[in-house]
């Protein structure tokens, strides 16, 4: 109960007649700010999540498929200490069309050797199909852009406020400062 009081305080959800107006006016800024967070962000975030679940789902179920490509010729070109292998591969498409592509590869590699490569319904060489984890990492990173898209303008607008109210404190701290050393004084 002392620990929500002090946050109640802490927050300046508290009756204290030392609050200033420009107390309450960053109270509300932050009420008001909070309050859009939690009215825009979660349907926001689940439009989003829900689009890129479904994108990811019709990733996972396009028409691609295996095959074994096989290396038809290997090149090393380099310099400087650099070298780069790259392995020409070729393969029969399900349309009986030879086709083939140039691939980074390992050194190891030699003529001759299959490799397993992934294509679409035309035959041409794609990336490998989206995986469960993938689509599932997408949604979730998907979501989390959202709640940070929509929470970072509102806690920008929240702090400028602050700054603005803080600079406000210091001023009227100054004047009473300044009020209470001229009273002494006189």
């Amino acid at each position: 109960m002392r620990r929500l009081g002090r946050v109640r305080r802490r927050l300046g959800f508290d009756r204290n007649a030392l609050r200033r107006t420009v107390d309450h006016r960053q109270r509300t800024v932050g009420v008001a700010a909070a309050a859009l967070f939690a009215v825009i962000a979660p349907p926001v975030s689940a439009t989003l999540a829900v689009d890129a679940y479904q994108s990811g789902v019709r990733a996972e179920h396009r028409n691609l498929h295996r095959v074994t490509a096989q290396i038809t010729h290997t090149d090393s070109q380099g310099g400087a200490g650099l070298r780069h292998t790259y392995a020409e591969l070729a393969w029969t498409s399900e349309d009986g069309r030879t086709r083939t592509t140039v691939v980074p590869a390992d050194k190891s590699v030699r003529v001759g050797m299959g490799h397993q490569i992934w294509v679409d319904a035309s035959g041409n060489p794609v990336r490998r199909p989206q995986t469960r984890t993938g689509t599932l990492i997408t949604t979730y990173v998907a979501a989390g852009m959202a709640l940070a898209v929509t929470g970072l303008p509102l806690l920008a607008v929240y702090l400028l406020v602050r700054r603005g109210c803080d600079h406000r404190r210091a001023a009227l701290w100054d004047e009473s400062w300044t009020a209470l050393h001229h009273h002494e004084i006189t």
